[in-house]
Formats: C-alpha cells, structure tokens, sequence
C-alpha cells in the first residue's frame, strides 16, 4: 500500500511541475511579446523585433518571409506601424534603409513613400550571408492626406546615409532600427535540431510504450495458455462446465487486450493534440497574445496527461489488486477516475471552444469574426473526439468491473 500511494505522490509531483512549468512559460511569452505584433501574418521568433528610438509617435514592427531569410530569392520583408496604444495607423510616409552590420555601409535604399495603411509588405534580395540593420523612418509630419506630404517629400525624398541609424537630427521622423541576420542553410539547421528535439523523446517513448504493449500481451497469453491447460486436464464429468470456464477466461482475456489497446490509443491521441497545438501556436498567437498563452497552456496539459496516463499503465491495475487489498483497490480505483476525469472534461472544454470559435467569433478576436475552418483544427479537434470516445469507454469498465468485483465480495 505504502508504495502504490508513494506511486501515486510521484505522478502528481509531475503533473503538478508540468502545470507550473507551462505557466511560468506563458506568463514570459506574454511578457515578451506585444500585443502590436498580432498585425503580422504569424507570430516571429527570429528576425523580428522592434525598437523606440526617436522616441516619435508610433511603435513598429518587422517579420520577414521566409523567416530566417536567405540569399536565393527575394525577401519580403513586412512591416507593422502602430501607435503606443497599438492601435492601427493610417496616411503615413516611410523610407526603409538597409545597412550592412560590419561597415556601416547604406546597401539600398527605399525612398519615402506615402502609405494609406501602417501595415505593408516591400521586397528586397539580399547580397550576400551576413548581419544587416535595417532602419524604418516614419515621418512625423501632419500626414491626413497625400497632398500635404508633397512639399515635404518632394525636398526630401531620400535621406542621405548616417553613421549614427538612429538619428534623427534634420528629419521630424521617428527611426526603428531591426537588426537580421541572412544565412543560406541557417533555417534548415534549426528546422532539423527543432525536429530532432521533437522526434527522440516521442521514439523514446515510442520505444518504451512498444516494449510494454509486448511485454503485458505476452503475459496476457500466457495467462491464457495456462488456463486452457487447467481446463484440458479437468475430468470427463465436468468437460461442459470447463467448456462453459475457458470461453469466459477467453473472453475476459480479450476484454482486457482491448482496453490495454484503447489505453496506449489515449496516451498517443493525448501526445499527438498537444503537439498539434505546439505546431499552430504561432500563426493563432499573431491574432492576439493572449491565444499563445491559451494553446501553449492548453499543449502542456495535454503532453502531460499522455505521459501522466502511461505513468498509471505502468502501475498494477485496480482489479489484479487481491480482494484481501480492498482499501487500495478502492483508492487505485479512484485515482484511476479521476484522473480518466481530467482527460475528459478538459479535452471536452477544447472542443467546445473550438465550436464556438468556427460558428460565432471567439473571445479578444480583433477581427470580431467566427475563425476560418482549416485542415489543421478539423485534424486536431479529430484527435480529441476520438480521445473523449477512448476516455469513456475506459471510465465505463473500469466502472462496471469495479462494482462487479464489489458485488462479488458482498456475496
């Protein structure tokens, strides 16, 4: 008793640092992240940022597609123009400069422009691998239509080179400098080491799950072997009753293969949904911060109900606990319930929000829109209908063999 409940401390040690952990994470990306960034296509985590110098009237920001940038083809570069409420901007002049980090030298130039909207796209090939600064000037002049910014553009329409990015002596601007760095193999260096890190632990698990699966069905057949040699060597008298004995030892044995196979089909539904979430984060936290929070929160529990599930797997079921043992089959049984609770209620809870979020617009939407149904979602939302239908098969015979095994003690 001493060590299922020492068991059982253990696996809720771990599912409570899995919590903590996934919370600390989302409350730094929350931190980390501003809210203006959610005008980009998807969230940047590399070549990407922004900064105040000048200190003028608007906050900017920049991603470029492909993200890690490359020297093969054209870059688009976007940008994002927000004032310090991070609401839109409208009707504003811009000129984009590219510099290279190590000499300082001006490579191109794109002259002021005027935008009818802060948020735009511009398209430049770079040279060569390397470090480069790119510095957005933002005029801070009256800019409600395009014919007040003529005179002005029409004197200034490309500013010399500075040795000093940020300064804005002898221009009402506001400067944002983005430092990049442009790489040809870079990206996919990192796209293999982040597939690397995802693939080992799931084939090590993979690995450890398909030993186990081996190793109780063998057990399972060979408990079922030594059964039907009992029943071989009853006598002639009581051949019918054997008979009558083997077929339901036959088809308890099978009863529970299947729920052995339904159980590893949760843990893998349980891991797979949080990865999915893991992998549409990003596209989902550009429409608002608080959505990263959500699917990176959401992703953490589900990884960790699945390796908290194969936890309990590994642990001696309820009903091979002998009925001299009552007290802790009961408590095994009741862990095992809540747990098989958890799994339902929460995963139920994303569905149910999916739903909503395709039929009426979800909450903090800044579109004020229902979302656009995708490959992705119906995938994801797929693996967890048939995760609920494998969680309520397991709540209803885990129920139904405890209370027969209740009964069979009673009488």
């Amino acid at each position: 008793m001493t060590k299922n409940v020492d068991s059982y401390k253990a696996l809720a040690l771990l599912i409570s640092c899995s919590l903590i952990t996934s919370y600390l994470f989302t409350i730094s990306i929350q931190i980390s992240i501003p809210t203006a960034q959610a005008h980009l296509e998807h969230l940047p985590h590399y070549n990407s940022g922004g900064n105040r110098f000048g200190y003028g009237n608007y906050m900017s920001f920049l991603a470029l597609e492909p993200e890690y940038g490359t020297v093969d083809y054209p870059t688009q570069i976007t940008f994002s123009i927000q004032d310090f409420d991070n609401n839109d901007v409208y009707n504003v002049s811009t000129m984009v400069e590219i510099y290279e980090s190590i000499s300082g030298k001006r490579i191109h130039v794109f002259p002021w422009t005027f935008r009818d909207v802060g948020d735009f796209h511009l398209y430049y090939q770079f040279p060569k691998k390397g470090s480069y600064q790119i510095v957005l000037s933002i005029s801070n002049a009256n800019n409600n239509t395009e014919g007040e910014l003529s005179s002005y553009l029409s004197s200034s329409s490309v500013n010399p080179p500075r040795s000093i990015l940020g300064d804005v002596s002898g221009c009402s601007c506001t400067r944002t400098i983005f430092n990049v760095s442009i790489s040809s193999s870079f990206g996919d260096i990192r796209n293999i080491l982040y597939f690397i890190s995802i693939i080992s632990p799931i084939t090590l698990l993979g690995i450890v799950l398909t030993k186990n699966y081996l190793r109780k069905r063998n057990e399972l057949n060979r408990v079922e072997k030594l059964r039907a040699e009992e029943q071989r060597t009853n006598h002639t008298a009581t051949d019918q009753l054997g008979v009558s004995n083997e077929s339901n030892n036959k088809a308890n044995t099978i009863s529970i293969n299947t729920k052995q196979n339904i159980k590893y089909c949760i843990t893998l539904l349980a891991l797979a949904g949080g990865l999915v979430h893991l992998i549409v984060f990003p596209e989902h936290g550009s429409i608002h911060v608080y959505y990263t929070i959500f699917l990176l929160s959401a992703a953490g529990a589900q990884i960790a109900y699945g390796i908290l599930y194969f936890l309990i797997m590994l642990s001696k079921p309820f009903y091979e606990i002998s009925d001299e043992q009552q007290q802790v089959r009961k408590s095994t049984y009741r862990n095992t319930m809540a747990v098989n609770l958890f799994g339902f209620i929460g995963t139920a809870v994303l569905v149910g929000l999916y739903t909503y979020s395709v039929i009426y617009p979800p909450p903090l939407s800044p579109i004020n829109k229902p979302e656009a149904i995708e490959f992705v979602g119906i995938f994801a939302k797929s693996l967890e209908v048939a995760l609920l239908v494998g969680i309520v098969f397991i709540i209803k015979w885990d129920k139904s063999t405890y209370q027969h095994m209740t009964m069979k003690i009673k009488y």
